[in-house]
């Protein structure tokens, strides 16, 4: 158990500390489609479409790859499923999400962060 939690807050800092890093940081492109309605956070890490728009599709393609590699690195770097890393990263994203963005609620709906 103190194996899982010691684990559990290094995952916590490495993932942090990786969203901060420029070559895993939002686009000027993501940020302003999540600031015009197109995309939000999705409750399993990846982003997701609103609305549609130019070009939106393949921005969520090329962001989905990018934070799953992410995520799969840090799960061989530390032995942690993919699916606790992808909870603990839509929590994030939710987290840092601006208000009026969209977050996806537990139950699939988009609703805009208060």
């Amino acid at each position: 158990m103190k194996t899982s939690l010691r684990s559990l807050i290094f995952l916590i800092a490495i993932f942090s500390f990786s969203m901060s890093m420029p070559a895993f940081a939002q686009s000027t492109t993501l940020q302003q489609a999540q600031a015009q309605g197109f995309v939000g956070e999705r409750t399993d890490g990846y982003i997701g479409i609103v609305t549609s728009g130019p070009d939106i599709a393949r921005l969520v393609d090329d962001t989905n790859l990018k934070r799953r590699q992410l995520y799969r690195d840090i799960t061989r770097k530390n032995g942690i499923p993919l699916d606790a890393v992808e909870t603990l990263a839509a929590e994030k994203a939710v987290q840092r999400a601006e208000s009026g963005e969209y977050i996806q609620d537990v139950n699939g709906n988009w609703m805009r962060k208060p």
